[in-house]
């Protein structure tokens, strides 16, 4: 055990094995749906996969979604993330993992009214990419959409918030770019570990590395970091790879 935040309560980091048990680069569409399944879907799809998940893994994620089995179980769960009045599922032809938990759940999408009511959180979490393409929300600071995340979850018993912001620094290679994006996270970060409510616990990962190796663009075989917060966080030792953490999830609602 270990304090990893200052003036924060305890918390836990655990190396955590994105790799599948299978050769390559882990990859988004088959990482992140044997993170929030707990199934580890290589068998199936015999190999990484990456972008969005085609048929065989919206199939496991239908079965599988940690969103779904959460309010199978009775608990109220949500995805936090706000989606721009572009998306309705009739015109998207391909979605993420993300959004068919959401389907699989049989949950609304959280919009840009939400967003204004503090009732949601864009994955560019201080607005700004979208007040460049014209919408008209509020600019946050990382602190205040912190705030609002804290809020969500505070109304709900497992709350999901998809933040790719690193994915894409780590592709793009600009340090200038990797600066602004990890203190920015560390800012939004900082405040929601520092004000976490003594009944909540807080998990963060990833499904796969690359912003930490600045020799490539490319995804790494790195194992990632799973931090835990909150009064809980012992029973959470027991992660190793991405598809131990459904299930401890789980364990834990019950």
């Amino acid at each position: 055990m270990q304090k990893i935040v200052k003036g924060t309560g305890p918390g836990e980091l655990m190396v955590t094995d994105p790799s599948l048990n299978c050769p390559g680069l882990p990859q988004s569409a088959t990482g992140q749906t044997a993170l929030l399944t707990g199934e580890n879907p290589i068998p199936l799809v015999g190999g990484h996969r990456s972008g969005f998940p085609g048929p065989t893994l919206i199939s496991i994620i239908k079965e599988n979604s940690l969103l779904k089995r959460a309010q199978e179980k009775g608990f109220k769960s949500t995805f936090a993330n706000a989606y721009t009045k572009e998306f309705t599922w009739e015109n998207i032809r391909r979605a993420s993992v993300t959004t068919y938990n959401v389907l699989a759940a049989g949950q609304r999408f959280r919009t840009l009214e939400d967003l204004k009511n503090k009732k949601a959180v864009y994955q560019e979490f201080t607005n700004k990419q979208l007040r460049q393409r014209g919408y008209e929300v509020p600019v946050w600071k990382p602190g205040e959409a912190g705030e609002v995340l804290l809020g969500i979850s505070s109304e709900h018993d497992l709350t999901i918030f998809e933040f790719f912001q690193t994915d894409i620094a780590g592709h793009r290679n600009d340090p200038c770019f990797t600066e602004k994006i990890l203190g920015e996270l560390e800012e939004f970060m900082g405040k929601v570990i520092t004000e976490l409510p003594s009944e909540l616990n807080l998990i963060i990962t990833s499904d796969h590395g690359n912003i930490e190796d600045d020799s490539t663009n490319l995804h790494t075989k790195n194992p990632v970091p799973t931090y835990v917060f909150g009064k809980d966080f012992q029973a959470f030792k027991g992660i190793k790879k991405i598809t131990d953490i459904t299930p401890l999830i789980l364990e834990r609602l019950k």
